[in-house]
């Protein structure tokens, strides 16, 4: 989410809050903190989240065809 529209959503979310009647100081303390805590907690797009989930998929089922084929040459008889 780049930082602006973040920045609207934060605003829009205080302005529904309790907190909707602070002084413009309190509130811009309190917005700066909720960003500062929002880019600190590595969070990913759905849409990176997205990727990393097709990419962990196609990597499991890669590793099920290798395990597989291992196993028929290690146990050809089976």
């Amino acid at each position: 989410m780049p930082a602006d529209s973040m920045k609207k959503k934060i605003e829009q979310l205080l302005d529904k809050s309790p907190f909707a009647g602070l002084s413009a100081d309190l509130k811009l303390a309190l917005q700066a903190q909720l960003q500062s805590f929002i880019t600190d907690a590595n969070l990913v797009t759905r849409e990176e989240f997205d990727i990393q989930t097709d990419v962990l998929r196609r990597t499991a089922e890669r590793l099920e065809e290798l395990e597989a084929r291992l196993n028929s040459l290690e146990n050809p008889a089976d």
